[in-house]
């Protein structure tokens, strides 16, 4: 591995090398242009200097002639500037501008250097080297303008370089022959000093990019830092609150199994008393309490370390749900509660746990007994849609869940905000042991609640766990 991209990937190594090479190339060409941005008000300025320095050798029109075709030149590169900055952020943009930019270059330093063969007066060495001095002073100011850019470094050289070189050959004699070797040699000396420029700027983008990728990595990894420095936060909340409300679970029937137990050992209300037997059933029953709590947490382990096993086998769901409500009604008399089956009539059989499958019912039938006040309604529903999914749940009349809750109360140990509203706080365990026992069979878990309005949880079980024997009902 190499700078963080893997070495067995030469076709991706390369991609990645084009197009950094093509984004570098774009910044060097927007430094560029940036500097010639303003040619497209001062060329025109400049050239009438020249027209009025020039006058006394050209006539009138062909001086108007020369003005027109820079200010139309310059103009035209002025807008091809600002249109390429002005997508400063959008390189596919930029890349279809760039060709415009070389284009609206080329026209421009052809226009400017005509001058140089309009102008150009044979036998009057005063206009030829004046005009030589401007064509030196503007390759000097290309070297400088657009030295961050190969391909208008290129066009300014080539067009610039052939004007001023070949301009005094054109003259012929002694002097002229040498004033184009000086030429060439000035050429050849802004070439070089170019090259300078070019490799310095490249090298100034590079790590400006560099420092760039950097900070956008910091400030990646920061926001990845705050994301899980809050779920980490969140989860020691979640943890205090469940160690808040799990010493309160754990502590009520562990005194009352001290306390009832030392009374029977210590005979408080004498040999072969009734209330002995009384209080031996609380401490079985607080013994089955504690058993159901640390069971829950245990199970709850299991399924966060990923470790849970599902003993799969044939379940009739129907049964299992009849099963279950038996076992639940006791508690619904109880508790005053009217509880009810809404089953379809035919429903497949299923391959799954069905230990889990009876845990779930059992939890949320928990949960709506808890959370539906005296007079209420609980309903254990069963059905299979159009598309093969296995729904099955629990509905009930109780006090509702807050929006805010909803998504709370399917995390460990979250617990929503029904819960002050009873005395039987709960451990927060029930939904996300749901939650982890539907999705360990691949299915999913649905909420449905508003506050005062009940709650409905369902869970759908995927259509490949449905045998294609189906089970009429009785």
């Amino acid at each position: 591995m190499r700078d963080g991209i893997p070495l067995g990937n030469g076709g991706g190594d390369q991609n990645t090398s084009r197009l950094q090479g093509e984004k570098l190339a774009l910044d060097q060409l927007r430094l560029a242009l940036s500097n010639l941005r303003p040619n497209c008000w001062l060329m025109p300025v400049l050239a009438g200097v020249v027209c009025f320095m020039f006058a006394r050798w050209v006539g009138t029109p062909l001086l108007l002639f020369w003005f027109a075709l820079v200010t139309v030149g310059g103009s035209y590169l002025g807008i091809v500037a600002f249109a390429f900055l002005r997508h400063d952020q959008e390189p596919v943009v930029q890349r279809r501008w760039e060709r415009h930019a070389e284009a609206a270059y080329f026209l421009f330093a052809i226009s400017w250097s005509a001058f140089a063969f309009l102008f150009w007066q044979h036998g009057d060495d005063l206009n030829n080297m004046v005009i030589m001095l401007v064509i030196a002073c503007t390759l000097a100011g290309n070297s400088a303008l657009v030295g961050a850019s190969k391909p208008l470094t290129e066009i300014g050289y080539g067009i610039y370089g052939f004007v001023l070189v070949v301009s005094p050959l054109r003259e012929g004699g002694t002097i002229y022959n040498g004033l184009a070797i000086l030429a060439f040699a000035y050429v050849c000396y802004l070439v070089y000093m170019s090259r300078q420029i070019y490799s310095t700027t490249r090298e100034l983008l590079l790590l400006r990019n560099d420092k760039n990728g950097l900070v956008e990595a910091l400030a990646r990894s920061k926001v990845e830092s705050d994301l899980a420095c809050e779920r980490a936060e969140s989860a020691s909340r979640a943890k205090s609150e469940f160690l808040a409300n799990m010493s309160h679970e754990l502590r009520t029937p562990l005194n009352a199994i001290l306390g009832f137990s030392e009374m029977i050992f210590s005979n408080t209300f004498g040999e072969s008393s009734p209330k002995h037997a009384e209080y031996a059933k609380l401490v079985h029953q607080a013994g089955d309490h504690l058993l159901a709590l640390i069971n829950d947490i245990l199970d709850l382990a299991r399924i966060e370390a990923g470790k849970l096993e599902l003993r799969e086998g044939d379940v009739d769901l129907k049964a299992l749900i009849s099963e279950t409500a038996r076992l639940m009604a006791a508690r619904a008399e109880t508790a005053q509660l009217t509880l009810a089956i809404e089953a379809a009539n035919v429903l497949p059989g299923l391959r799954a746990d069905q230990r889990a499958l009876r845990q779930i019912l059992l939890n949320l039938l928990s949960n709506a007994f808890k959370f539906t006040p005296s007079g209420g309604k609980v309903m254990v529903f069963s059905s299979q849609d159009t598309s093969g999914e296995i729904a099955f749940g629990v509905r009930d009349t109780g006090v509702g869940i807050d929006p805010r809750d909803q998504l709370r109360v399917f995390q460990s140990f979250g617990q929503g905000r029904h819960d002050v509203v009873t005395a039987d706080r709960g451990t927060g365990l029930g939904l996300p042991i749901v939650k982890g026992l539907a999705e360990a069979h691949g299915g999913r878990v649905e909420l449905i609640s508003r506050v005062g309005g009940g709650t409905s949880v369902t869970v759908f079980l995927p259509a490949a766990r449905a045998h294609s024997r189906l089970r009429q009902a009785s």
